[in-house]
């Protein structure tokens, strides 16, 4: 089965069956080591802001597995979630609205153009930044859309990525070529020369995430692509091996990495 052809059987598969998106999403919470990185910088945000209504953007929203997290966590938040993947915008707003989540809103839109200036207090964005051409018009549009104080979290490949990860995010089991990998010294430095403070960034998918991005993602994609038969065979893999999946993405968080596949940073604007 090719990619395209997949990850259409895979939108095909959860279409009108928002019991199986909800489980979809919980899945990807759980196996996605990237997902644990950002999950944490998100509660760390939501404990320093107390009870404020925070406006969110996330930029390259992908399948809404974030929105479907904050929106869960911190349902007071105003989430506007952008891709361009028009039929994907229309399915996460159909569900989003039938699970009565009125504060999440998807639209389609470019973000080289797009930019509302002091309008958000969180910008998020996972694994975009690495496949647009000028990743640095982007990031002056996400300085320009925050308001003072408020945080920007990405997730970005990292130049000690042997391979790209595959991510759930922007480019959903496409394993797209990066256009960009960041040095964590040098993306500091690019976004203090754009106006940023108290920037932060470490490297995740150590030697544990790897691993549990092997067990949890790139097999049960081999087989799927061999097959779709193998999905009637996914269940019991993952009974067997998600209590190992688990502690390998705590592991990955709890510690830290001297380098990895990927980077996670936050910066606030002055």
């Amino acid at each position: 089965m090719e990619q395209r052809e997949f990850r259409q059987a895979l939108r095909n598969f959860l279409h009108n069956r928002p019991g199986l998106r909800a489980l979809f999403y919980t899945s990807l919470e759980a196996l996605v080591v990237s997902f644990w990185h950002i999950r944490k910088e998100l509660w760390r945000i939501a404990i320093a802001q107390g009870r404020r209504n925070l406006h969110v953007l996330d930029a390259g929203s992908g399948m809404g597995q974030y929105e479907h997290f904050m929106s869960s966590r911190f349902p007071s938040w105003n989430i506007c979630a952008l891709d361009r993947d028009e039929v994907e915008v229309g399915e996460c707003n159909r569900y989003f609205v039938e699970r009565k989540k009125y504060r999440v809103y998807f639209k389609t839109a470019d973000l080289n153009e797009f930019r509302q200036a002091n309008c958000f207090d969180l910008v998020l964005s996972v694994n975009v930044l690495e496949y647009m051409p000028d990743d640095h018009k982007i990031l002056r549009n996400f300085y320009e859309s925050l308001r003072s104080e408020g945080n920007l979290l990405l997730a970005v490949q990292s130049d000690k990525a042997l391979h790209v990860q595959p991510n759930f995010t922007n480019k959903l089991l496409g394993n797209q070529e990066a256009l960009h990998r960041y040095n964590a010294l040098g993306l500091k430095k690019l976004l203090k020369e754009m106006g940023f403070v108290k920037i932060k960034a470490h490297y995740a998918y150590g030697y544990s995430g790897r691993l549990s991005t092997r067990l949890g993602v790139r097999i049960p994609k081999y087989l799927l692509k061999q097959s779709r038969d193998w999905i009637w065979v996914l269940p019991l893999y993952y009974l067997l091996t998600y209590p190992l999946i688990l502690l390998l993405n705590f592991l990955d968080v709890l510690f830290a990495h001297w380098q990895g596949s990927e980077l996670i940073v936050r910066a606030v604007k002055p």
